[in-house]
């Protein structure tokens, strides 16, 4: 669950895929405030049914902290880079995270059937509009332009 009461922007981390839960405590160690977006899947093997929790976003974790804590996030194992857009570090902003947050704690499915690739949508649990890039069976993706992010809807 993410603190409202801090309304900071929130800075984009890439880790190495499947350390996003192992990095994210481990910032959490140092004080660093880290939020990790994850869903619920059920995968299936031959003998059993098991719920998982993987992250929304693969590869990321997204991050709070002061300036010197900018570098000490290097620390950790499985730290890659922040993410930059236009030679800055990109800046999430805080309500779009909330929204994230909100969506991924069940807050609404979207129709596909009524849209198409390339068309503008507003998405009320981001509170933000974005472009549908892709549109799959059972997914489709929108690109955030506020953020430079682009997230996976289930089909409802």
């Amino acid at each position: 669950m993410i603190n409202t009461a801090v309304q900071d922007p929130w800075l984009v981390l890439y880790v190495k895929r499947q350390t996003e839960k192992k990095v994210t405590e481990r910032l959490q160690a140092l004080g660093i405030t880290v939020y990790l977006p994850t869903i619920t899947v059920v995968r299936q093997w031959s003998d059993r049914k098991k719920k998982l929790q993987i992250p929304a976003v693969s590869g990321v974790v997204f991050v709070q902290c002061t300036e010197p804590e900018k570098n000490q996030v290097f620390s950790v194992p499985g730290t890659v880079r922040y993410l930059f857009m236009e030679g800055q570090l990109a800046l999430v902003p805080h309500k779009e995270i909330v929204a994230m947050d909100e969506y991924l704690q069940g807050k609404g499915n979207i129709d596909q059937t009524k849209y198409q690739k390339g068309q503008e949508i507003y998405l009320e649990a981001f509170k933000s509009s974005g472009i549908i890039s892709k549109i799959g069976a059972h997914h489709f993706w929108v690109s955030l332009p506020d953020s430079g992010l682009t997230v996976r809807l289930r089909a409802a």
